[in-house]
């Protein structure tokens, strides 16, 4: 083990072994998420809705939860290992060996991207059949999708960054891009067509699938711990509305 992993995991083990509100604004607590890169490789901002979520929760609970930006793979790795709790990981089996996952914050559907001049109407998996879909590497998606992918479809998961994966879909590698998103269809259409002016995008009727949001904590070491603090923070914010009005408030169209 590293001196950084040795001294994170006395961190939090310090953080754990007192109440909660006698050490909450001293103790980092990493909220490992999915770096986000241009096509240069340089880190792009934090996504909005992660920020709020994140920031509602530490100031529900008092821990000083702090977003660490990693590739996803990387990211996975070091939640394994007890380093941070992870932020949108699906709760897939062979996870759930691995991880307790806290209740869900929010809720994020799959949606099929296409382009206007080539547009995959999707109303059930048949429609797939044969076809290129990119997903960022490393993604798990519902079971559905995950017994289909390599047999009835084909998955291309290489591209570094979302604006990679559109440009390959504008020059017909791929048939479709598959994005997370707590968007409606009609809003993130706007947003795609703002962000990535290269071309006109359209989104699928009908999501691919439909996942709750939530937070993957690590079953071995001390942030086992945390888990009836983070339910017992996402209970009390959903029944005052306050996770809906922080994802609401970054739904709304950017400013083209």
């Amino acid at each position: 083990m590293t001196g950084k992993r040795v001294l994170a995991a006395w961190t939090i083990a310090l953080l754990l072994a007192a109440p909660v509100h006698a050490t909450d604004k001293t103790a980092e607590i990493p909220v490992l998420i999915a770096e986000t890169v241009d096509p240069h490789g340089n880190p792009l901002p934090t996504p909005p809705v992660a920020a709020a979520v994140i920031g509602l929760l530490a100031q529900e609970t008092g821990l000083n939860l702090t977003i660490r930006a990693y590739p996803w793979r990387r990211a996975l790795i070091m939640a394994e290992h007890g380093e941070g709790l992870l932020y949108g990981a699906s709760s897939t089996p062979e996870r759930q060996n691995i991880f307790m996952f806290t209740k869900p914050i929010y809720s994020s559907h799959h949606w099929l991207v296409s382009t206007e001049k080539a547009p995959l109407v999707f109303r059930g998996w048949e429609d797939l059949r044969g076809k290129v879909i990119s997903i960022g590497g490393g993604s798990k998606f519902d079971p559905e999708f995950e017994a289909r992918r390599d047999t009835l479809f084909k998955i291309e998961q290489n591209a570094a960054s979302t604006e990679s994966r559109m440009k390959m879909l504008s020059a017909h590698h791929v048939d479709a891009v598959l994005l997370d998103s707590f968007r409606n269809p009609e809003q993130l259409i706007v947003t795609l067509n703002c962000r990535y002016r290269h071309d006109r995008w359209t989104v699928s009727d009908k999501p691919v699938g439909f996942e709750p949001m939530r937070l993957a904590v690590p079953k071995s070491g001390p942030l086992s711990q945390l888990l009836p603090v983070l339910d017992g923070a996402i209970t009390r914010l959903s029944k005052a509305g306050g996770i809906q009005k922080a994802v609401d408030s970054v739904a709304r169209l950017p400013d083209c």
